[in-house]
């Protein structure tokens, strides 16, 4: 191909872990781009001190030369879309519709 493209990935990756383990704090760190309800926002969050609804927020890096084409001049990036899920127990049904929103990923052959 002689036309440059701009080649966009999404990845989805679900934050889960137990209570005050700093997914919130992790998921802030490495954004860039922020939901209106992220980051615990949501006042009732504020007050009790925890998640209680999905955070969603995301950020790019560019695109490894491994994903491009030989002789293309392919340009783009990876975006990864941080899906921060609740931590305590008793909201384990949100931390579930969290986990359906990541990517599925295969570890191992």
């Amino acid at each position: 191909m002689s036309e440059a493209q701009n080649i966009v990935l999404n990845f989805n990756v679900g934050v889960l872990g137990h209570v005050d383990s700093g997914k919130t704090s992790l998921a802030k760190a490495l954004s860039t781009v922020a939901s209106t309800a992220c980051f615990d926002k949501n006042p009732q969050s504020k007050e009790r001190g925890i998640t209680l609804d999905l955070g969603f927020s995301s950020f790019c890096v560019a695109l490894p030369p491994h994903l491009r084409s030989a002789g293309d001049a392919a340009d783009g990036y990876v975006q990864f879309t941080l899906v921060d899920c609740p931590g305590h127990a008793s909201l384990i049904r949100t931390v579930i519709g969290g986990y359906y929103y990541a990517s599925p990923i295969r570890w191992g052959h």
